[in-house]
């Protein structure tokens, strides 16, 4: 894992300027990579480098990594996976070194812009095309690794992995993006698609990005795909345990010493199942909540089953007000999950003695792991099959049909059947993930702001798994990764995600959602492939919610004295945004209070 940044301007006469901003931004995310630091530079392009050394520890991994003509340079931050059996397809290429950075590059050289379709990983990179006058960057597929960009005050094109190495530069205004605040109110994270600062941009998941002649050009390379499989759930099982068991062998492969998240759950327990068939001395961390929110039983019966090196860390009341504002000074933009506080315990105790550690991220949202897809299951049953509207969509569909209307049964479902049964979408926008309502948003910002997530791919509501997508290119993007990415760079770790694999995304979402979900229980396919791996507690169990005791955490005193400070102080910063009163009457102990907190704290620290 690394921290990668550059600049890109036309004919730079300040360069000793640019050298030392330049050397600003890397030494700004030194965290995400303390091994090794380069910097390179062109007439038009100044591109810098931070190194975190998981593959091929030697020297050869030095970035920026100049291809075999010296044309091409690239920074990259990532890990591609099989990027030797790709190699071996590469013979004409002359490798100088045994990285993936490199494979990036002859791979460049053969398919240009095409280049990210090759690629199974998580990855953000640049390369600066010295004869073309070319940058060409692009992000994976699922936002595992970060790529932020602004134009800097002289015109500048400036990127980097972390929004703090774009504002070192001093080129880019700290200017709050009230779109961001309205999503982060609405969903407690900010939307996958935006920064938090107005003149900050991401580069989407699975896009790509060309500037040259001082223009942007931004695509979408993949995307999932359009049809859902035709498969028996035998030949669904087999195919579902190839894929998974491929992609942890291949997430395993490091130089440096690999360990897993054990959470007590089915994902974490299957992984850690695998994974100890290929590493016979696999250490286990877990993170201990307190009274009813303790899943560690469960994680030490896998442990135990497995022989594992299991360790558990865990946060004393009066030691979260503390490690919250420790946190929250260190992330870039707010975020409001409650998770952040195990994770920020139990990748500071990962980083001791390993540098990659195996997540079970994504698993619900591959496997069909929430409640709310059951909720969503009966909604498009009782849209199909209830027979007190029979009689009633018979009519509609002669009426529609007369009508000459090309959908007649979709046409009376939309319009007559689930104007009293809401569809699945708007289930999923207007139940799922929610923090403030809409009017509440509007009351606290005082504002007629609105903004609603843009999905890159067709909303059916006739399917189950347009649900299951909707969470994988929203929440897990937006809240999940970044909290992961982040928070492990931190302290110098990279999190790995055998279930972001790109088989076995495409394969899962074009899986029937009938093999994933029943009305009486969640992740089918998973219990059925792996069931006898885990212990029958974890099988039977209810699935855990995913939050935290917020209730008992705000009332400890000294985060209550956070909340009079901040939340109830007129001159606080988060009252140039908030609506002070309205603030006063959110006050609760609850999810809501929580997050005003949150987003009061940081601009506390960064504004």
């Amino acid at each position: 894992m690394c921290g990668i940044a550059g600049i890109i301007k036309s004919n730079i006469l300040e360069e000793n300027f640019y050298k030392e901003t330049l050397k600003n931004m890397t030494d700004s995310i030194v965290h995400r990579g303390p091994d090794d630091e380069g910097h390179e530079f062109f007439q038009n392009c100044f591109l810098g480098f931070r190194r975190l050394a998981i593959v091929d520890l030697s020297k050869d991994g030095h970035q920026p990594m100049y291809s075999d003509t010296k044309n091409e340079c690239i920074v990259f931050n990532g890990e591609i996976y099989g990027y030797r059996e790709l190699k071996k397809d590469l013979a004409d290429y002359p490798f100088k070194s045994n990285t993936d950075t490199e494979v990036i590059l002859s791979l460049f050289q053969k398919f240009g812009s095409e280049l990210p379709k090759h690629l199974n990983g998580m990855f953000a990179f640049a390369i600066w095309d010295e004869e073309k006058q070319q940058l060409f960057c692009a992000r994976d597929r699922f936002g595992e690794k970060p790529f932020y960009y602004a134009i800097g005050k002289n015109g500048e094109f400036i990127f980097a992995s972390e929004i703090k190495a774009i504002l070192a530069t001093g080129l880019v205004d700290a200017k709050l993006n009230d779109e961001a605040v309205y999503h982060f109110l609405r969903h407690m994270y900010i939307d996958s698609q935006q920064s938090i600062y107005e003149n900050i941009k991401v580069l989407p998941p699975a896009h790509h990005l060309i500037f040259k002649d001082g223009k942007i050009d931004i695509s979408q390379y993949w995307n999932f795909p359009s049809e859902d499989l035709k498969i028996s759930e035998e030949e669904a099982i087999s195919t579902f345990k190839d894929l998974v068991e491929d992609s942890v062998e291949k997430q395993l492969i490091a130089d440096v010493k690999v360990g897993a998240f054990l959470s007590g759950g089915l994902d974490s327990g299957t992984l850690v199942a695998l994974s100890s068939q290929y590493n016979q001395n696999l250490t286990t961390l877990g993170f201990q909540y307190e009274g009813d929110w303790d899943e560690m039983p469960d994680a030490r019966s896998i442990a135990e089953k497995y022989k594992t090196n299991h360790k558990e860390v865990a946060l004393q009341s009066s030691e979260i007000p503390k490690v919250l504002l420790e946190v929250l000074k260190k992330m870039d933009e707010p975020i409001a999950d409650t998770a952040i506080l195990a994770t920020y315990t139990i990748c500071k105790e990962a980083s001791k003695n390993m540098t990659v550690v195996i997540t079970g991220n994504a698993g619900d949202e591959l496997f069909g792991g929430y409640k709310w897809y059951q909720k969503e299951k009966e909604i498009l049953e009782k849209g199909s099959a209830n027979s007190a509207f029979l009689p009633f969509y018979k009519i509609g569909s002669t009426i529609s049909e007369k009508l000459g209307l090309e959908k007649p049964r979709q046409y009376f479902l939309d319009k007559i059947f689930r104007s009293k049964f809401p569809d699945i979408v708007s289930y999923q926008k207007n139940k799922v993930h929610n923090n403030f309502s809409h009017a509440e948003t509007l009351l606290l910002l005082k504002t007629n702001q609105n903004y609603e997530h843009q999905y890159p791919f067709n909303l059916d509501k006739n399917n189950l798994n347009t649900c299951m997508k909707m969470d994988l290119t929203n929440i897990i993007p937006g809240d999940y990764l970044v909290k992961d990415d982040r928070i492990a760079m931190m302290h110098s770790i990279e999190l790995r995600t055998p279930f972001l694999d790109k088989n076995l995304v495409e394969f899962c979402s074009a899986l029937p959602a009938k093999y994933k979900v029943y009305s009486t229980q969640t992740k089918i396919i998973l219990r059925k492939a792996y069931g006898n791996l885990l212990t029958q507690n974890i099988l039977t169990k209810k699935k855990q919610g995913f939050g935290a005791p917020i209730a008992d955490w705000l009332k400890i005193p000294e985060m209550e004295n956070l909340t009079k400070e901040i939340l109830k102080n007129p001159s606080s910063k988060v009252f140039k945004k908030l609506d002070f009163d309205v603030v006063q009457k959110q006050l609760h102990y609850n999810y809501k209070h929580w997050s005003l907190l949150v987003l009061g704290i940081w601009m506390e620290e960064h504004l």
